[in-house]
């Protein structure tokens, strides 16, 4: 499509693009290597293989924070650039504020992961953003959300700018988008301020961390879904040669989500931040608010798809794009379909936000082929290319199905090797299949790195 056209970039914004997606891309090679070491200590008969539990305990914190936080941000973090230039019809209001911004995520990253290497700290494993408890690993944070921050008030900027200079033209729905987007991490940002200024001073540290990233990690997963809904519309455009859905609806169930987000900082000063009515109302807002818009936007895809092609067979299945796009609908909405189901506090609940974050990735890895020609690299067109998301999300899939099965017997959450307690054929079967599925999923997400990275480090096209 036009707009993915490398003569729409300035060589400053193209440089960007690279840093941003080398970045978003190489944080999912340790995240691979400490979900390895995860999917290890869970499976039947192999679990003794690592018996240092504190360390399976580090794995886990530094593992969901680079998969879960860090790539999700940083590869959002390639959307705003593109939202500040070529969506927006204009150039970056600052680019030394762009690089600042880099800077400070790539060099927080790399603290956070030097400190999971090492193993500084206790690992709290609190929910949505788990902790090492060190300096250096807060420092990281810190950076990484910093140079987040500085990247979204300059899309944000950029935006307003190009848009005023540019009153007469048509307006991107992605830069609509990638704007709520943008703004709603900055409300994660506020809740997270605020519940720090709220906390009692006297709290245990495991309650602290907790209670801290508890509303502001609900909120972020709004960014996270628009984020899949941006990549799901990019790719229906790029494939499809159309939008999934007219601006006018897809605008109005984006501000009816994003809705729910903005009275979320007002809870810290309406509810006890330690109470159970403030983690209520959070609760409530991502089950009312995520939801349904997302469901909208699958199944206008699914219709888009459809017209496309009226014969499944002759859909273009060959396409990494195009398997990644049906595969992150249907891990979302598998996820979304077992939280219906969760009773009690076993590995249901993590088989079900599996589910919901394995959409999430496989839309950025399918968009991230697209992303590649902007930079002059060509999109692989090998038999590695073609099987990655199938590789990544039937792994996915049996992944979250064998946990939740185990889960319907009861297997605990964030227990690891003997812990597990898999006294009957169903938790040993599902917790087989799981980690069986991890092993297929963790290939899945290696060969995407090799996909991206190659190309990536050849030199450009001439």
């Amino acid at each position: 499509m036009e707009i993915f056209s490398p003569n729409k970039i300035n060589r400053q914004t193209s440089r960007l693009i690279y840093a941003w997606l080398f970045f978003a891309v190489s944080t999912l090679i340790f995240a691979g290597i400490f979900a390895f070491l995860l999917a290890i200590s869970r499976t039947p008969f192999v679990q003794g293989i690592l018996p240092v539990k504190d360390y399976l305990h580090t794995a886990l914190v530094t593992h969901v924070v680079l998969s879960v936080v860090i790539w999700f941000l940083a590869f959002e973090g390639v959307l705003w650039i593109l939202t500040g230039t070529i969506f927006s019809k204009g150039d970056l209001f600052s680019i030394p504020l762009s690089w600042i911004g880099f800077c400070l995520s790539s060099g927080g990253t790399i603290i956070i992961i030097i400190s999971g290497i090492r193993a500084w700290g206790e690992p709290l494993l609190a929910n949505y953003i788990p902790v090492l408890t060190h300096p250096a690993f807060y420092t990281g944070l810190i950076m990484f959300a910093s140079g987040i921050f500085l990247t979204i008030i300059n899309s944000l900027l950029s935006i307003y700018k190009n848009l005023t200079n540019n009153r007469n033209e048509s307006r991107s729905f992605i830069t609509f988008i990638m704007g709520l987007t943008g703004l709603v991490v900055l409300i994660a940002f506020s809740c997270f301020i605020l519940a720090h200024l709220f906390l009692p001073s006297d709290l245990n540290i495991n309650t602290y961390f907790e209670k801290l990233f508890w509303g502001g990690g609900h909120i972020l997963q709004f960014s996270n879904t628009f984020g899949m809904i941006c990549a799901w519309i990019l790719l229906s455009q790029i494939i499809l040669n159309k939008s999934p859905m007219p601006d006018r609806p897809a605008k109005l169930f984006l501000l009816i989500s994003f809705g729910f987000t903005i009275p979320a900082p007002l809870f810290y000063f309406s509810f006890d931040a330690i109470g159970m009515e403030l983690r209520d109302w959070f609760t409530r807002l991502m089950q009312f608010g995520m939801g349904p818009p997302a469901g909208a936007f699958a199944i206008a895809v699914i219709i888009a798809i459809k017209s496309f092609k009226a014969e499944i067979k002759k859909l273009p299945w060959d396409k990494p794009g195009f398997s990644a796009l049906i595969f992150s609908i249907i891990l979302f909405s598998t996820g979304g379909i077992l939280s219906l189901l969760i009773r009690g506090i076993d590995v249901k609940i993590p088989s079900h936000y599996h589910g919901v974050i394995g959409g999430v990735t496989l839309s950025f890895m399918g968009l991230s082929y697209y992303i590649l020609p902007l930079l002059n690299r060509d999109i692989p067109d090998t038999k590695m290319a073609k099987i990655q998301p199938y590789l990544y999300g039937i792994g996915q899939m049996l992944f979250i199905l064998g946990m939740f099965w185990a889960g319907t017997h009861g297997v605990p959450r964030k227990t690891y090797g003997e812990a597990q307690k898999l006294d009957d054929f169903v938790k040993l079967a599902g917790m087989g299949i799981m980690g069986f599925g991890g092993l297929i999923a963790i290939l899945g997400g290696a060969t995407f790195v090799l996909n991206i990275l190659i190309p990536l480090l050849k030199r450009t096209k001439t």
